[in-house]
């Protein structure tokens, strides 16, 4: 048994040392080379160029320019015409006042009132109606 631990374990190492090797491509085919050479010349292209430069210090520029520039803020009556338009929005109109009333009266009347407790008998048949019901659709 141990010899096969050690076996198990000394593969293990070997196929991870294995697989840390270098590339065994050492010696790239002359049509990777070129590729290369393509790839390398065009990269230096598109970072060396005047107009890349000009675009750079123009960017630097504007960012220079709109540092001190003042900001479209709101102002204060800007803020008040907003917060006026929203308590408009949200105050309950003449009748829905009414209806609230109406209902806090309502609500006041019953609180007193003595409730009729159904027993366990009709609450059991009330679940199972309103199962039922629900089951149906």
């Amino acid at each position: 048994m141990n010899k096969l631990l050690i076996a198990l374990i000394a593969g293990t190492f070997a196929a991870t040392v294995g697989a840390q090797g270098t590339n065994p491509v050492t010696n790239p085919s002359p049509a990777v080379k070129e590729k290369q050479a393509t790839v390398d010349a065009a990269t230096k292209a598109s970072t060396d160029t005047a107009e890349r430069k000009a675009q750079e210090a123009k960017g630097v520029a504007d960012a220079k320019a709109m540092k001190n520039a003042p900001k479209d803020l709101p102002t204060k009556q800007d803020k008040a015409k907003a917060v006026d338009a929203a308590t408009a929005a949200s105050t309950p109109t003449a009748a829905n006042r009414a209806q609230e009333a109406k209902g806090v009266a309502d609500a006041k009347a019953m609180k007193n009132d003595p409730k009729a407790l159904p027993t366990t008998k009709d609450k059991a048949k009330a679940v199972d109606a309103a199962t039922k019901a629900n089951a149906s659709q």
